[in-house]
């Protein structure tokens, strides 16, 4: 995709925006994505990865990772595809994690998908 095109998608599956949060995402999409071909998510369907829909709707503009591939070309993704990429991420960021008072919470969102739930609340 060229990056007109990566703009005017990023911004259409954030979804509608107040003028003023659409010309912050616009500027820093801008700033951020190079004039050159853009892979994205699309283009990594052959890894089995689920994208997340936080970083593709929730401030895509700071979410989403450009990537420098390895045949040296450009990719907009979210983090679930950047890891399958570069698995060796996902253990960094798990590194970062450990012993972190978020640890607990960033695990059952990220990976804990089946929740205990009838355990009583507190």
């Amino acid at each position: 995709m060229t990056k007109n095109e990566v703009v005017e998608k990023t911004l259409k599956d954030m979804g509608p925006l107040e003028p003023a949060g659409e010309e912050i995402a616009f500027a820093e999409l801008q700033r951020r994505l190079p004039d050159s071909e853009i892979n994205t998510c699309d283009d990594f369907k052959h890894l089995n990865t689920e994208c997340c829909e936080s970083c593709h709707t929730f401030e895509a503009h700071f979410e989403m990772k450009l990537l420098d591939l390895p045949d040296g070309s450009k990719a907009w993704v979210c983090h679930p595809v950047e890891w399958a990429v570069y698995p060796e991420r996902l253990e960094e960021f798990r590194d970062a994690l450990r012993n972190s008072p978020d640890e607990k919470m960033f695990s059952r969102m990220l990976w804990d998908d089946d929740l205990d739930d009838s355990s009583p609340a507190q």
